[in-house]
């Protein structure tokens, strides 16, 4: 665990947070912790928006917070996907004949491959073992005998590694997928591909173009290699206290721990800055 950072300066000038879901804003049991609709509802009374940023297709963020829908932002799919009041403002592409190309080098290696579908995950009757673990992340899970077959629209590409060695596993499939994508590991055992430019950080980017906030005026959460550069967009990055050892490296700040609802703790130190001025 990293030690928690005291209350830096600065933080009346946030407008904009957005948090990593599992590991961050998610406690260990995947839940929401007690309070977090009242702290949306505080940050709104102060003029600063709050956004979920995860790994998450969309429609997963909209069935964990669809009852929120009408007053935070969703970005999903590592950047892939934004969404605001319902509506869908930006959604990248992951075209047809790649993803089936990144599905064939799946089968050569013997790994679980998924197409994260706008609208569902396809996965082949390997994945069926993890069944109940996949949906916890993907609500809508269909089950396809070959990968290489599906057509539907996509934005990520995911490799899933039971063995929890996604990090060593990343340089050999980046080398033997090649082209222009974007590379990420969303904890120990998830391989992200995505279309190239995508990303949570670049995420940060477009909704300070979008919503005319400054990164400068940015908070984020994350714990995870694929958190990294979304915590160094932003004026104000924070790791959890539990993050991987790796994030070091990505973040000057750090939260308390998931279980200690780190994110709902800094969000109070916000509202308590803003209300100050």
């Amino acid at each position: 665990m990293f030690e928690v950072t005291p209350v830096p300066e600065g933080l009346e000038r946030v407008r904009f947070i957005a948090s990593d879901m599992d590991g961050s804003l998610l406690t260990n049991a995947s839940v929401l912790p007690e309070g977090f609709e009242e702290r949306v509802d505080a940050l709104a009374s102060v003029g600063t928006l709050f956004s979920a940023a995860s790994g998450r297709p969309l429609y997963t963020l909209e069935d964990n917070l669809g009852h929120l829908g009408h007053k935070i932002m969703l970005i999903g799919d590592n950047g892939g996907v934004i969404s605001r009041n319902g509506k869908v403002i930006y959604q990248a592409d992951l075209p047809v004949e790649e993803y089936r190309r990144m599905a064939r080098i799946t089968h050569e290696k013997g790994d679980v491959g998924l197409i994260c579908g706008v609208d569902a995950c396809y996965v082949e009757p390997n994945a069926k073992p993890y069944e109940d673990y996949f949906r916890t992340f993907y609500t809508r899970v269909v089950y396809v005998d070959d990968l290489t077959q599906v057509d539907a629209p996509a934005d990520k590409y995911t490799v899933y590694f039971p063995n929890n060695d996604a990090s060593e596993r990343q340089v050999e499939y980046a080398a033997a997928i090649g082209g222009d994508y974007t590379f990420a590991c969303g904890g120990i055992m998830w391989l992200d591909v995505m279309p190239e430019g995508v990303s949570k950080g670049n995420a940060m980017r477009r909704i300070s173009e979008l919503c005319g906030i400054g990164l400068d005026e940015m908070l984020a959460f994350g714990d995870a290699p694929n958190d990294a550069d979304m915590l160094e967009t932003v004026g104000f990055g924070y790791m959890m206290a539990n993050a991987q050892p790796c994030m070091a490296n990505h973040a000057s700040l750090v939260a308390p721990s998931n279980e200690d609802c780190g994110v709902l703790q800094v969000i109070d130190q916000v509202v308590a800055a803003k209300q100050a001025i």
